[in-house]
C-alpha cells in the first residue's frame, strides 16, 4: 500500500537532512563573518581611547537559537556591518568561557550587547534579537543606555535580604493558573529563565506542598524532552510563534540542576513520575554529554527547533544537534554533585562510581596548584585561572562525594577552601567573583549563594581552620527587583537550614 503524502513528503525531508553534513565547530559564528571581530583583551581599552572609538561587546553561544538568527539576520546585515566597521571595535565572547565577563556587564539572556566607551563605562546594552534597522540605528546614535531586560526601578523598590522576604516574594509571583513562578509582584515580573534552585528550595517549605506537584508538572511539560531525555534551556508562554516559544538548546549546568531538583521532588513524594525523570536525564547525559574515556562532561547541545519538533521514528533519521565539547569546572561540579544525589535516592551505587570518575577527570584536565581553571576547550589548553565558581561547585560535588561514598578527602576540601580565602576582598568586604586584575573587583550573588550552600554543610572547624568566613558571604544574599529568584535560592537554602 503506497504510504500518505504527508508521510512520504516527512520521511523524504528526513532522508535529505540525514544526508546533510551536520554543523561542526569550525562552522560556527564567526566564520564568513564581514565584521573584523576581536578578542576581548583589556588592551582594547587603550586602542578605544586612541582610536576614540567604543567597544562593541557581543555575547553569543552557537547553541543558541535565537544568537544564530540575529548573527544571520542583523549582524551581517549590510547596514549594521557598515555602522560597526565605521564606528566600533567589534569584540566577540563566548558567554560559557567568559561567564565572568558576562555576569559583570550584567547579562542575563543572549544574545547580548554592551556598548562600552574606553573607560569601560557601559554606554548601551541590550538583550534579544534586535532587528537590523532598529541595530543599525542605535549603534548610529550611541544611545548612553538601552535595556530590555526588566523594568526600571523606583525609589519604593526594597531589596531581598531574608529567607521571610524571599518566601512573600515568591507567594506573590506564584500564578496557579499558569502553574508558574511567572506572576507579577511588588518584586516586578520575573523572567522567562526557568527556575530549579528556587523550586528545590520550595521543596523544603510546608506551606508549597501542594502547590509543587502542579509547579513541577507544569516545568517538566515547558522544558522537558520526552523523547530522548534531557531539559530544553527555556520555554516562553507569551512568544506569540508556537515553533520559537521553546528554546531547545541543552545545557549541563541547567540539565544539572533538574536533576538535583527531580531528585529531590522523587524524595520528598515518591511520584514515579519524577525517578522516570531522572532515570531519563541520567540517560541523556551519559549518551550526549558524557566522555567516558576522558572523565569529562561536556557543556552543552546545539538548539534545533525542526530536529526537536519530530517524533524519535523521525529524528534517528536526522543527523542530531552537534555537541559543544568544552568542559567547565563549575558546570561540571554541578552535574557530579547532582550525580551523587541521584545515587542515594534511586540506591544506585554505580552512579556514585560515574562521579568518582568525573571527579579524577577534573583533577586531571582542570586542576592547577591548589584550584581548579575554568574552562577545557576541545582544541585546546585548560583556561580562566582565577574564577570563584570554578572552585565553589567542584567543592560542592567532593564534600558530597565524600559524604556519600564515606570517602571524605580533606586534603582536597581544604585546598579548594583555602582558595577561596584567597578571594576575600578587602575593599568589598567579601569574596570576589575574579581574583585577577582586568577588571575593579566585583561580587556576583549567585556564587555568594552557593558558597554559603557549600559551607553550611561543613563542619565549622574546617572552615575556620581555612580561613572562610561564612557571614561575608551571607551578607552577600541580597537581590534587588528584577533579579532571578535563582540567584540567591541556594544561598536562603543555606541560611533557613540554620
Amino acid at each position: 500500500m503506497p504510504l500518505p503524502t504527508a508521510a512520504f513528503l516527512l520521511l523524504l525531508l528526513a532522508f535529505f537532512l540525514a544526508a546533510a553534513p551536520a554543523p561542526v565547530a569550525g562552522d560556527d559564528y564567526p566564520a564568513g563573518s564581514r565584521i573584523a571581530w576581536n578578542e576581548f583583551d583589556p588592551t582594547l581599552f587603550a586602542r578605544a581611547r586612541t582610536e576614540n572609538r567604543p567597544l562593541f561587546l557581543y555575547f553569543h553561544g552557537q547553541w543558541c537559537t535565537w544568537c544564530r538568527d540575529f548573527q544571520d539576520e542583523s549582524l551581517e546585515h549590510d547596514d549594521v556591518v557598515d555602522v560597526i566597521r565605521e564606528g566600533y571595535i567589534p569584540v566577540l565572547i563566548d558567554l560559557d568561557r567568559r561567564r565572568d565577563l558576562f555576569t559583570r556587564y550584567g547579562g542575563r539572556g543572549l544574545p547580548f550587547v554592551v556598548i562600552v566607551d574606553a573607560h569601560d563605562d557601559v554606554r548601551g546594552r541590550f538583550t534579544g534579537h534586535v532587528g537590523p534597522a532598529d541595530l543599525s540605528r542605535v549603534l548610529a546614535e550611541r544611545r548612553r543606555q538601552i535595556s530590555v531586560t526588566g523594568r526600571e526601578l523606583s525609589p519604593a523598590d526594597e531589596p531581598i535580604e531574608s529567607v521571610d522576604a524571599f518566601l512573600e516574594m515568591l507567594d506573590e509571583v506564584y500564578d496557579p493558573h499558569a502553574r508558574r513562578l511567572s506572576g507579577s509582584a511588588m518584586f516586578g515580573t520575573l523572567s522567562k529563565r526557568p527556575q530549579p534552585w528556587t523550586l528545590a528550595f520550595l521543596l523544603r517549605q510546608d506551606a508549597w506542598s501542594e502547590r509543587l506537584p502542579e509547579l513541577l508538572d507544569q516545568t517538566a511539560q515547558d522544558l522537558w524532552d520526552s523523547e530522548e531525555g534531557g531539559f530544553f534551556f527555556f520555554y516562553d508562554p507569551d512568544q506569540p510563534d508556537h515553533e520559537r516559544a521553546r528554546e531547545t538548546s541543552k545545557r549541563l549546568d541547567q540539565n544539572a540542576a533538574f536533576l538535583w531538583l527531580y531528585t529531590d521532588a522523587y524524595r520528598r513524594f515518591g511520584d514515579s513520575a519524577y525517578r522516570q525523570i531522572v532515570e531519563r536525564n541520567l540517560d541523556y547525559l551519559r549518551t550526549h554529554l558524557w566522555n567516558a574515556d576522558q572523565q569529562r562532561f561536556y557543556s552543552s547541545q546545539y538548539s534545533d527547533n525542526f530536529y526537536y519538533a519530530q517524533p524519535m521514528s523521525v529524528r534517528s533519521n536526522l543527523a542530531p544537534p552537534p555537541v559543544d565539547r568544552t568542559t567547565y569546572a563549575d558546570a561540571s561540579g554541578q552535574a557530579i554533585a547532582a550525580l551523587v544525589r541521584a545515587a542515594e535516592a534511586l540506591d544506585d551505587p554505580s552512579l556514585l562510581d560515574w562521579a568518582g570518575a568525573a571527579l579524577q577527570g577534573l583533577e586531571r584536565h582542570l586542576r592547577s596548584g591548589n584550584e581548579y581553571l575554568h574552562a577545557l576547550p576541545a582544541d585546546g589548553p585548560a583556561e580562566l585561572a582565577g574564577y570563584l565558581p570554578a572552585q565553589v561547585w567542584p567543592g560542592i560535588a567532593w564534600h558530597l562525594y565524600g559524604a556519600a561514598a564515606d570517602a571524605r578527602d580533606d586534603t582536597i576540601e581544604q585546598a579548594l577552601l583555602g582558595a577561596v580565602s584567597s578571594y576575600l576582598d578587602p575593599g568589598l568586604d567579601a569574596y570576589r567573583e575574579r581574583r585577577m586584575d582586568e577588571f575593579e573587583p566585583w561580587v556576583e550573588t549567585r556564587t555568594q549563594a552557593a558558597l554559603a550552600w557549600w559551607l553550611a554543610q561543613l563542619p565549622a572547624d574546617d572552615v575556620e581552620r581555612a580561613g572562610v568566613d561564612p557571614d561575608r558571604g551571607h551578607a552577600q544574599l541580597v537581590i534587588p527587583p528584577g533579579t532571578d529568584p535563582d540567584d540567591v535560592a541556594l544561598g536562603f537554602w543555606a541560611l533557613d537550614q540554620q
